[in-house]
């Protein structure tokens, strides 16, 4: 008898040592839930000690909305043993909430339950950032909504209630074939995973495209009970798509008229030269005749001029270039130091992929323009042009700032048209800016922005570092 007691207390002390080692919390309650024992594993997790627990009862811990369904269960269990699980907010010691997931077993006895808590916080907090970013959805076989995420309700604009129980067709656009349809369901009934893009439409009318996985849901007995989708908006990036085929339609466009107009201009133009050049040698002693061709003469030199510059900037570029940055500019400032000083902040290790020949001819245009912004205002000191250079992720910031007396405001708007020029008739006929934006917007995938504020204009340029 006496050996029989001591198993007994050597098997209780060995079944109390693994509960106590158990990393879930472990714990005896009675039907109103008040702790009648608990594990080691259990006080962290609630944060009261092991002493101040048996003083509570675990409902109490609960948050309100959780409440009612767990003393339903507690009852529940006294009936049917399988339901014994559910998740519920409770409030720690420190007042930080945790997220449980609680198991109760009714004991022999008939009077106690053994409650089993897992911490389950993180899991949860996943699935929260999971539901709140990515675009997702269940049906069940027949393709009848039934659990969509909070970032699919963002971007289609539905609400929960507007989608369950609904068809994906609420959102299909009618431009979508139907053999793209036929194919999915062809491909998922089948057990496989379709993948494809869908355009669809928002409860507002607006259109959007998504890169779609599609794969089906199974039970134990490898039955297909459903279809899972995620969704990536690509929406934007099929914009920007749009838009590059759009420049490069536009590039085509004005290639060809350029050519037109090139190959029609320049034989007359050639041929009103020959002869301007012919009557100024016979007419040498009438001055005025003698200007009036020398006008003829310059004009026609400036339209052919005008025609090279359009050329210039819709034929091809030829090969990109692993260009330094800081050592470009310094070799380009060169010529232009004897007449005003250069600021230069620039880090030595900023390289780009672009077209050289490109960037240079937007370079010396913006700083011609400065220079002869100086002249016109007769700036005799203090003339200064400062370049600064950024790298931000993956393109760079390009600013060149000049102190030449700024741009009027009823002209900051008009600097980027053909044919306005801030200048005097003699000197530009306004094309400079306007193929230097091209030349960047076109050829080198960037962006061009002037400002002018108390007497000083920026120029600031973003180019892609690779594009």
């Amino acid at each position: 008898m006496d050996l029989e007691l001591e198993k007994l207390k050597s098997t209780n002390l060995e079944l109390k040592e693994i509960i106590n080692n158990s990393w879930d919390g472990i714990g005896i309650i009675d039907f109103k839930s008040k702790f009648l024992y608990v594990n080691d594993a259990l006080t962290p997790i609630l944060g009261y000690t092991q002493q101040e627990l048996l003083n509570k009862i675990f409902v109490d811990l609960i948050n309100d909305e959780y409440k009612l369904p767990f003393l339903q269960l507690l009852k529940e269990n006294t009936i049917n043993s399988y339901n014994t699980d559910i998740n519920v907010v409770c409030t720690r010691k420190d007042g930080k909430p945790i997220y449980l997931k609680v198991t109760v077993s009714l004991m022999l006895n008939k009077k106690l339950f053994v409650l089993n808590a897992k911490d389950i916080t993180k899991e949860i907090s996943d699935d929260q950032i999971l539901n709140s970013y990515v675009i997702s959805s269940h049906t069940d076989k027949y393709g009848f909504i039934t659990k969509v995420s909070d970032a699919f309700c963002k971007l289609t604009g539905y609400s929960k209630s507007e989608l369950l129980g609904r068809k994906h067709t609420i959102i299909r656009h009618e431009d979508t074939p139907n053999e793209l349809f036929e194919n999915l369901w062809d491909t998922i009934i089948s057990g496989k995973e379709w993948n494809g893009r869908i355009k669809n439409v928002k409860k507002n009318n607006d259109i959007f495209w998504v890169d779609t996985k599609i794969k089906p849901i199974y039970n134990k007995y490898g039955d297909i009970t459903g279809y899972t989708a995620l969704m990536f908006d690509i929406t934007h990036e099929l914009e920007l798509d749009e838009k590059v085929i759009a420049q490069d339609n536009k590039l085509n466009i004005m290639n060809e008229t350029i050519r037109t107009i090139s190959h029609e201009w320049r034989q007359p133009l050639n041929t009103i030269s020959i002869i301007a050049q012919k009557l100024s040698l016979e007419v040498e002693d009438d001055r005025s005749f003698s200007d009036a061709l020398k006008i003829i003469t310059e004009n026609v030199k400036n339209l052919s001029n005008t025609i090279e510059e359009f050329k210039s900037l819709i034929e091809e570029e030829g090969q990109k270039e692993i260009i330094e940055v800081k050592n470009l500019i310094e070799t380009l400032i060169k010529p232009y130091k004897r007449v005003t000083e250069f600021e230069i902040n620039c880090d030595e290790n900023i390289i780009i992929e672009t077209y050289q020949d490109r960037l240079v001819s937007v370079f010396n245009s913006i700083v011609k323009n400065s220079i002869e912004a100086m002249q016109r205002n007769m700036m005799e000191v203090n003339k200064k042009i400062t370049i600064d250079v950024k790298k931000k992720k993956d393109f760079i910031e390009l600013n060149i700032i000049d102190n030449a007396g700024g741009i009027e405001p009823q002209n900051i708007t008009k600097i980027f048209e053909p044919y306005f020029s801030t200048k005097y008739q003699q000197h530009g006929v306004g094309l400079g800016l306007y193929i230097a934006k091209n030349i960047i917007e076109l050829h080198l995938k960037g962006t061009i922005k002037i400002t002018s504020l108390n007497k000083t204009t920026n120029v600031k340029i973003t180019l892609p570092i690779i594009n």
